[in-house]
């Protein structure tokens, strides 16, 4: 919902919202509110999620549930999703009203195009207001300014108001209060920058990660949490350009957590030198940069895998944390680039793991369900009259709407009894994503995800062995939602022509 700054506050929606449940007789017994939440996806939408998951679960005890308008399920860019939304509750037999627009609950042909008019103008909306918001934070770096991100270790946050007069230190946590004010980047204390700069000096020298890791925990120094320092923090802050004054803006998120909208011009990330004063020079930058990526050259397969052999006489097993804590072998992530898999490394030298089943032994095995499932679907589809045209691991149902599909396998994360499963990342472009999460063993499926693509861009990728509310309404014992869809997807036009 919206903040109390905007003429659809959620004080405004309640009255409303109540006057039209006045007028005909009804009470609102329980609402759902997401107040000043982004209305872009569904993650973070605390009360949205809850809303979904009682009416799938049959805990709302309501007939009908009553919205302001169509945007207040959410200005998704994929338009569809809040029509999955609605046609979810409808299918649990509770009514969707739409209490400030025209059509109220009503269903027909014109209602059905008003209702599609208006899921688009919402995300349109949203598309045009993200746009002027990347153009004004543009404007802002470019002037040396940084938005929102914390600082790295060894630097600090520097508050400064409209004319450039500085206010103070944010602290670790602390953000501004007043609209007018920026942020700039400073070197830190003195003891961290002085941290920064040894690291780069011992990394120019030849210090492996691991040595620098162990040689910093041994002193007693702690990162930025206060924590005993890990190989992935030092790696990140190796390649980390604000130590050279240097900003970088709007460039992809490296992890993936923020998936691009496939429907957004591509933008080039801005960059911005001798930002603010640099705490490490670009030479040396360079000079880090350099001698780390010739230790990973000068090491040939025959090296690598010795080390391997060495670390599996020593130990009797190998595990990439035995891997990653030892100085003398080089990280899983080296074996993973070089080889392809460790599975393959292991081969190599004849390791065998200690397993009921190997993980890539489970993957060859399901296969062959991917190309089963679709078929199944696509003969169901064709057989209720729907035209079903397949691209690679997509099916085109009515020249309407596609669906990817994709197997999730199980894995153990911290232990056999911690078991989840995983949606890969690399997906084709689709309204609805379908995984299909297969047993342990790889047999049969479990059950099936059935994902709006929208959901997809911040979805966690990952379900465990007991999914969470957010999950479990995804999750289907069958793939009857897709004939349901395919049902309606089919009847639009001929509607749409009547």
């Amino acid at each position: 919902m919206s903040t109390d700054k905007q003429d659809m506050s959620v004080d405004n929606q309640r009255t409303a919202i109540a006057s039209y449940a006045a007028d005909h007789n009804m009470r609102v017994a329980q609402s759902y509110v997401d107040e000043g939440r982004s209305g872009l996806d569904v993650e973070g939408r605390p009360g949205l999620q809850r809303l979904l998951s009682d009416v799938q679960n049959h805990c709302t005890g309501c007939v009908a549930i009553l919205v302001l308008d169509v945007s207040r399920w959410g200005r998704f860019q994929n338009v569809d999703e809040s029509a999955f939304y609605e046609f979810l509750c409808t299918q649990h037999g509770i009514r969707v009203i739409y209490v400030a627009e025209p059509f109220g609950d009503n269903d027909g042909p014109l209602q059905s195009v008003l209702k599609s008019l208006k899921r688009s103008m919402a995300a349109e909306y949203s598309r045009e207001l993200s746009a002027k918001v990347f153009a004004g934070q543009a404007r802002l770096v470019r002037q040396g300014f940084v938005m929102g991100s914390p600082a790295a270790y060894g630097l600090s946050r520097l508050l400064v108001d409209a004319s450039g007069k500085p206010r103070c230190i944010l602290k670790r946590g602390e953000r501004k209060s007043i609209a007018t004010d920026r942020v700039r980047l400073v070197p830190g204390p003195p003891e961290e920058v002085e941290v920064v700069q040894w690291m780069f000096r011992q990394s120019a020298a030849g210090a492996s990660i691991k040595d620098l890791t162990e040689r910093l925990n041994k002193r007693g120094k702690r990162n930025a949490n206060g924590e005993p320092w890990r190989m992935s923090t030092i790696n990140d802050m190796l390649n980390d350009l604000r130590y050279t004054g240097t900003i970088i803006f709007g460039r992809p998120n490296p992890r993936g957590l923020i998936k691009p909208d496939a429907q957004d011009p591509p933008r080039e990330p801005i960059r911005v030198d001798n930002a603010f004063p640099a705490i490490v020079t670009h030479e040396l930058f360079q000079a880090a940069q350099a001698r780390r990526e010739e230790r990973v050259r000068k090491l040939t397969d025959d090296e690598l895998l010795e080390a391997l052999r060495v670390l599996w006489k020593r130990d009797g097993r190998i595990t990439t944390r035995l891997m990653n804590a030892d100085p003398k072998v080089p990280t899983a992530q080296t074996y993973l680039h070089r080889f392809g898999s460790l599975r393959y490394a292991y081969r190599r030298i004849g390791y065998t793991q200690d397993r009921y089943l190997g993980y890539g032994d489970v993957r060859d095995r399901i296969q062959v369900w991917l190309p089963s499932v679709m078929g199944c679907v696509r003969d169901a589809l064709e057989d209720d009259g729907s035209s079903v045209t397949q691209k690679g691991r997509a099916l085109r149902i009515d020249e309407t709407w596609t669906a990817s599909f994709y197997l999730m396998q199980s894995s153990s994360a911290g232990g056999p009894k911690k078991i989840r499963w995983i949606l890969p990342s690399l997906r084709v472009a689709a309204d609805i994503l379908v995984g299909i999460r297969m047993d342990m063993k790889g047999d049969r499926p479990i059950d099936y995800l059935i994902l709006p693509a929208i959901s997809a861009k911040t979805w966690p990728d990952v379900i465990q062995e007991k999914p969470g509310a957010g999950a479990r309404f995804y999750l289907f014992e069958s793939l009857q939602v897709l004939r349901d869809l395919a049902n309606l997807s089919r009847r639009a036009p001929d509607d749409a022509r009547r």
